[in-house]
């Protein structure tokens, strides 16, 4: 199933767009990054995962880092581009300054079932 989701930042603070949830994988087929500011910011994008299964997120994937978006405009992954995200992945954005950003995505979430750890020790 499609969905949408978006966030408005305000902070330079990096925000979770969206976290893939257990016993699912999300296929993102759109992105889209919008100043509506009066002065440029350097946006950056990225999916991060817990490959440890700790709760650190140290993996990082820099989709877009500090890429400059000047006032009035915007930035927009499309025409077949995709990431697959698997179960606790997420989508993280921040801003450089605190001005009125959007980052959206549209993406497909997949039921994949849940996976069991069939390894003996």
């Amino acid at each position: 199933m499609l969905f949408t989701k978006s966030v408005t930042l305000t902070s330079t603070s990096t925000t979770t767009v969206f976290e893939v949830p257990e016993g699912y994988s999300a296929h993102i087929n759109y992105l889209f990054l919008s100043n509506h500011g009066g002065s440029t910011n350097n946006m950056t994008a990225f999916v991060e995962n817990d490959t440890d299964g700790d709760g650190s997120y140290t993996a990082k994937f820099y989709i877009f880092n500090a890429k400059p978006l000047t006032s009035k405009d915007y930035l927009e992954l499309s025409d077949g581009a995709m990431f697959i995200l698997h179960p606790t992945d997420r989508l993280r954005v921040a801003s450089s300054a605190g001005g009125d950003v959007t980052a959206l995505i549209t993406f497909d979430l997949i039921y994949t079932g849940l996976t069991f750890n069939t390894s003996t020790t």
